[in-house]
């Protein structure tokens, strides 16, 4: 039997940036293309291929976009995934914004 957690699907456009917020120690994995994105709390930026994840560390806000290829456009839109951190999830999922509901429960 496979257990799988709960998660996130979004597309961002080959010309577009996703904002997120309040998302301290989830996964963010770059799903379908390369993706870039830069943590506010942590005044870093994380490059990262298909199939690659991040933690991300801070609670501040998280700006996210394709990573397009030499020099070029990218010309589609980049597939993300995020999950909550292990051991929990939340009671409701709020869009747009992707921005998750305020109150954790444990998951059975």
């Amino acid at each position: 039997m496979a257990i799988r957690a709960p998660s996130i699907e979004f597309a961002v456009g080959a010309a577009e940036a996703m904002s997120l917020e309040r998302l301290a120690g989830w996964t963010l994995t770059a799903v379908s293309d390369r993706i870039w994105l830069t943590e506010e709390d942590g005044a870093r930026d994380v490059w990262l291929l298909p199939g690659q994840r991040h933690i991300i560390a801070g609670g501040g806000r998280v700006v996210v976009e394709p990573w397009p290829m030499h020099g070029g456009a990218t010309s589609h839109a980049a597939t993300i995934r995020l999950r909550p951190p292990t051991g929990s999830c939340w009671r409701q999922w709020r869009l747009p914004g992707l921005r998750p509901g305020s109150q954790a429960v444990a998951c059975a």
